[in-house]
């Protein structure tokens, strides 16, 4: 059985028995709202791991941690650029550089050459003539002020 009660101008429907609204204004449980939390969480996580490239394949079958070399990215240009590495036709995005800003990347060394992929976010982009590298070496790599 269920009885119409009046609070101030809002008008709600209650049962006798539980005294519970079943309409707006119903607090969900305690559980509903953990496990929807917990999934949301695990949504997130994902979507954060494929973002970061998390489960690279072939490049991280590769690591041994011995053999990596350092790219330095000077980025000179007032755009903001994404950094992706090319191994042999293999693309991995490596992260953004700002504006006038440098960025540091640690890469496993692969057998090869490496082209560096430059695309700015507000412009085109580049990729750089190819380069031999060696386990342990710094490459420095110098975007230009008027870069496109």
């Amino acid at each position: 059985m269920f009885r119409w009660t009046r609070k101030g101008d809002e008008v709600s429907q209650r049962s006798r028995v539980t005294g519970r609204s079943r309409f707006s204004g119903a607090r969900p449980s305690a559980r509903g709202t953990t496990l929807l939390g917990i999934f949301l969480l695990l949504l997130s996580m994902s979507a954060c791991a494929s973002l970061t490239g998390a489960g690279a394949g072939a490049w991280d079958a590769e690591r041994s941690g011995e053999d990596d070399f350092t790219l330095v990215v000077d980025n000179q240009s007032f755009n903001e650029a994404r950094i992706y590495a090319r191994w042999n036709g293999d693309r991995r995005r490596l992260g953004s550089v700002g504006g006038n800003r440098s960025q540091t990347f640690t890469l496993p060394w692969r057998a090869g050459n490496l082209r560096v992929e430059v695309d700015f976010l507000a412009a085109g982009g580049f990729v750089s003539e190819p380069v031999t590298v060696s386990p342990g070496d710094t490459i420095e790599f110098r975007i230009p002020p008027h870069a496109r």
